[in-house]
């Protein structure tokens, strides 16, 4: 394996600790044979990494049609919840959402006492299908030839229908949702999905979309980290898209 610090240097005043797969690539110019994929777990988001919200035409998911009918659904679960009218749900939805940092279930559950799978239920049980463009990732997962989790920060019901959608539904059983307390953007969220399954950090990677979620907190513990669709020097590897990914894990 080619040692990190031998890729140390400067191409077009582009550092290897904030490298795209080209530049990468191009570097490694000695001959010396890359890592393969053995003992290693890809740690992989859902939203916005394996797919694109709205058939593709948004990875953000703030932006996206489907957070507006989660955001609706949870209005509505309050308000009947509360008896209360669907505007004053709304307020009360901002109010909880800036308090407990975007993290309603736990908000509500904290503050009413109301049940957080009862919330996710309510607000969470939509069909991939009306958000997600249809896509059979199965054969490029198995290409990977290595070990792969799911940690998102979706519950379980929307999770689980989504990689059924994707036909990666026998990867439910290494799924982490965001249904504990201990959640992404903790870097308890990523120690447990590495221990769970008995790997050490330093050979898992975190592949995501967001810096703050994906991969901050996986860095922190000793993690590498892929960042997908955009780019930015917090992560070791910035890629445009997924189908770039095998050639990045050959230089990991």
């Amino acid at each position: 394996m080619v040692k990190e610090k031998d890729f140390n240097m400067e191409r077009n005043s582009f550092q290897y600790e904030n490298r795209t797969i080209v530049d990468a690539l191009a570097l490694n110019t000695s001959g010396i044979s890359l890592s393969t994929n053995m003992n290693k777990l890809l740690i992989l988001d859902l939203d916005g990494t394996l797919y694109d919200f709205d058939n593709g035409k948004t990875n953000n998911f703030k932006k996206s049609r489907f957070y507006q009918e989660v955001k609706s659904n949870a209005c509505k679960f309050i308000a009947k919840k509360r008896s209360i009218s669907f505007t004053e749900a709304k307020k009360v939805y901002e109010r909880i959402f800036e308090e407990f940092n975007g993290e309603i279930s736990i908000g509500i559950e904290k503050i009413f006492g109301i049940n957080r799978y009862d919330y996710f239920k309510a607000a969470f049980n939509l069909k991939p299908q009306d958000f997600i463009a249809k896509k059979d990732l199965l054969p490029f997962i198995k290409k990977l030839k290595t070990s792969v989790a799911i940690l998102t920060s979706a519950p379980r019901v929307w999770a689980e229908p989504v990689l059924d959608y994707l036909n990666l539904g026998e990867y439910k059983n290494k799924l982490f949702t965001g249904e504990p307390d201990i959640r992404k953007p903790s870097a308890l969220a990523f120690k447990q999905v590495c221990d769970s399954l008995r790997f050490s950090p330093i050979n898992c990677i975190s592949i995501g979309d967001q810096v703050e979620t994906d991969i901050l907190p996986a860095k922190s513990i000793g993690m590498k980290t892929i960042l997908v669709k955009k780019s930015s020097p917090e992560a070791d590897f910035s890629i445009s898209s997924l189908e770039e990914l095998p050639k990045v894990l050959k230089l990991i």
